[in-house]
């Protein structure tokens, strides 16, 4: 007698894959970023932003390659300490003017090198020099495409300069958004210094 197996009615066994729930957590710096759980929380997946804050490489003062004013004050300065010496009119004044041009030819051949900035909870960071919030009045992000991008900071003391970094090719709109809850934002006005030294490149 021949048996007949009902395939429709067989029952098939079926591998059973646990599903693995992936715990999302919250980057503490940008707030709205999930972040899988097992990944490292220091580095996230934009280089610079760290769960201690934004940090980043930037030159320990403006260069500019051009020196070509700068050369220009460099000769108006000897020729006029030239012309002192050579008519007897004020040897002191001389040799300031001939000192003065020696710092600016040490300074034209020196490069600025690299510090590490961090902009975290407890304040600015610029190398191994920590500058807390409670001791800055203000700060200002300076940014035009074309030109300059720095982050002044105003500190309390009155005799202190602002103190200004450049944040190189860092997103300015993150930055204020992490300082604005600790210190008052203030428009810095440049100096007439200030524009002088960046033009003939100081």
């Amino acid at each position: 007698m021949t048996r007949i197996v009902d395939l429709r009615k067989k029952t098939e066994k079926k591998e059973v894959i646990p599903v693995v729930e992936k715990t999302l957590l919250i980057d503490p710096v940008r707030g709205k970023t999930p972040l899988l759980e097992g990944s490292s929380a220091d580095h996230v997946s934009e280089a610079g932003r760290t769960s201690n804050g934004i940090e980043w490489e930037a030159p320990s003062f403006y260069y500019n390659p051009q020196k070509r004013y700068l050369a220009l004050i460099i000769i108006a300065l000897l020729a006029g300490a030239g012309a002192m010496l050579f008519y007897r009119m004020d040897t002191l004044t001389a040799i300031f003017l001939i000192l003065s041009s020696l710092v600016l030819i040490l300074y034209v051949n020196k490069k600025p090198a690299l510090s590490k900035i961090v902009v975290s909870h407890a304040g600015v960071t610029i190398d191994d020099h920590v500058y807390y919030y409670k001791e800055i009045k203000s700060f200002w992000l300076d940014y035009n495409p074309n030109g300059s991008k720095e982050l002044s900071l105003e500190a309390k003391k009155w005799y202190m300069p602002y103190i200004k970094v450049s944040i190189e090719n860092q997103n300015p709109v993150e930055i204020r958004s992490l300082m604005i809850n600790f210190v008052a934002e203030k428009e810095h006005e440049k100096s007439l210094i200030d524009l002088i030294s960046r033009k003939i490149g100081l």
